[in-house]
This record gives structure tokens, sequence and C-alpha cells, in this order.
């Protein structure tokens, strides 16, 4: 059983027992209209769904959604949902799933952080750009490094930048952004279109912190 399968057998941090959709993602359709011009995103894929809370919401709303994670154990729980999104076991290094241009919105929900390798995140950010459709929009939305839990874990490679840390309970190492440093990452594929930042006590492996969250909506460079 690999760290996730374990993770999401234990259940100690949110998203892997969560029911409810993540705030961001409720936001940014909330905004869909202001943003594009549209009711809601006609197509959406979920990265890193884990057990199928953001897939699910969406398809709640009408919206043809592709999901898949890493962990054969989130999906069999994503799989026991009464949700008509569509769920596979895919690993994000063997790149995204489905054909060029296929997605009005693509939701990463705390699943970039995990990309510890540069040259990983720099495949994936190629494979998002090639997936989204021509005015398409990306939602990131992770950990800040001021984080209240993740902000004090151990550092492997101390002075490291962007910080990468792992989490001593689940064994995850995660990488913890400023805007400024995403925002590098981005250059070049994507342009900021906004960012916000929410403040507010939560759990973490059943102890409550502080936590700092940072979401961000994004578009390809090369939308006209």
């Amino acid at each position: 059983m690999n760290a996730w399968d374990l993770e999401y057998s234990r259940g100690g941090i949110p998203s892997s027992y969560r029911q409810e959709p993540s705030g961001a993602l409720t936001w940014a359709l909330a905004n869909w209209r202001t943003l594009t011009g549209r009711d809601r995103p006609v197509s959406a894929l979920d990265v890193g769904c884990g057990t199928g809370r953001n897939a699910c919401y969406l398809a709640s709303l009408g919206i043809d959604v592709l999901a898949f994670d890493s962990s054969e154990r989130a999906i069999e729980l994503a799989r026991e949902r009464v949700c008509p999104a569509r769920f596979l076991v895919h690993d994000l290094s063997d790149g995204i799933p489905a054909l060029n241009a296929g997605f009005d919105l693509v939701a990463d929900i705390f699943v970039y952080k995990h990309l510890v390798d540069a040259g990983l995140r720099a495949a994936y950010r190629n494979e998002l750009a090639r997936v989204l459709k021509p005015g398409g929009r990306l939602l990131v939305s992770l950990a800040e490094p001021e984080d209240g839990y993740y902000g004090a874990c151990p550092e492997p490679q101390p002075g490291r930048r962007p910080r990468v840390v792992v989490d001593p309970a689940a064994g995850i190492a995660s990488v913890l952004f400023s805007l400024a440093e995403l925002e590098a990452e981005f250059a070049g594929r994507f342009e900021l279109e906004m960012a916000w930042r929410k403040r507010k006590p939560g759990p973490m492996h059943g102890t409550t912190f502080m936590r700092r969250t940072l979401a961000s909506i994004w578009i390809k460079s090369d939308f006209k």
C-alpha cells in the first residue's frame, strides 16, 4: 500500500474524508459568468480527485467530468458515490489521459503542491495547457508557506526554494509556493487572472491548526 492509499484509508488529511466540495472550487463556479461570460463550464477535469468530492459536485451541476487519481483506494471510494463523473486510476507522471483542448475547467486542488520534482511540474504544466480549451480556466489551490501545519513540517533540504517539506504523519512531501514563486513557475504557459487567500482554523491529523491556503485562476498565455 503506497502512502496515499494508506492516507485515504486512515483519513488524517481533511481531503481524505471531507464530503463537501472545496471552497476554492465553489467560489470559482459562482463567479464563472464574471470570468468567462458563460453560466458554467461544459466540461471539467479533476486532477488528483481523491474520493471524488469535487468531481461529484461538478457533475451535480450538469458538467461532464473526468477525474483521476493515482491512489487505487481513493478511486475505489470515489466509485462508491452515486455520481455520473468518470473516475480513472492514473499516475500524473504518465501525463493527462485526455485529448487536446477537451476541458473548459481543470481543477487542481492540493495536487501541484505534491509534485516535488521540477521536471515533472514542467511536464504537467505543458499537459495542462494542452488539454484546456481556448478560454478555459485552470484552478489551482494549495497551502502557503505560512500554513500552520505544513509551514512547521521538517525540510529535507533546508534553504531550498521553493520550500519542500514532508508531512511526518503521512510521509508525503509538499512544495510550499508563495504567489510570486507560483507565477514564476507558470510564466510562459499561463497568466494569472486572479488569486485569493483564506486563513482559518482547520484540522490536520486530528489537531487544529491555523490554515493558510492560496487559490488562483489561470488562463493560457496564448489565448486571444
